[in-house]
């Protein structure tokens, strides 16, 4: 296995087929991500956005953006959002969502002062958990939310 993570300029060919393995286990928010990039509803090109694209050498096993989320009212602080995170199933348990997620992080540093998330699924959960990602529970946009440290 030879992991590298790019920044994507545009959507990969392959991004098809991770979409029709997310819909195999019940998520469409790969296909909602290709829907908005053609249209150009959300490229990740915002000052601070990106999409990131997880390779095994060049099969295309993951996917992560991250938007713009400003604070709430009165609130200073710029917040990232952890959209369209994705990982092939046969590539979870060998760090690639948190390899993908680190880098995430990292990119995101300079721009904002937390990320926040929003997920319904166990397993997903668990993992931003044990990233140290807090669930937060009357927020009405997110239910996941950690600072970054500088």
């Amino acid at each position: 296995m030879e992991i590298s993570i790019r920044q994507a300029d545009g959507l990969p060919a392959q991004i098809e087929q991770l979409a029709a393995l997310a819909r195999q286990e019940g998520y469409q928010f790969i296909y909602k991500l290709i829907e908005e990039f053609q249209s150009g509803k959300n490229r990740f090109d915002q000052s601070g956005e990106f999409l990131l694209l997880a390779y095994d050498q060049d099969q295309l096993i993951g996917c992560g953006g991250l938007n713009q989320q400003w604070g709430d009212a009165g609130v200073e602080d710029r917040i990232g959002r952890v959209r369209r995170f994705y990982v092939h199933p046969k590539y979870r348990q060998y760090g690639v969502g948190k390899a993908l997620l680190q880098h995430l992080e990292k990119q995101a540093k300079p721009f904002y002062s937390a990320l926040c998330l929003n997920t319904e699924q166990k397993g997903a959960a668990g993992f931003y958990q044990k990233h140290n990602y807090v669930f937060v529970e009357s927020h009405p946009n997110y239910n996941y939310f950690k600072y970054l440290i500088a």
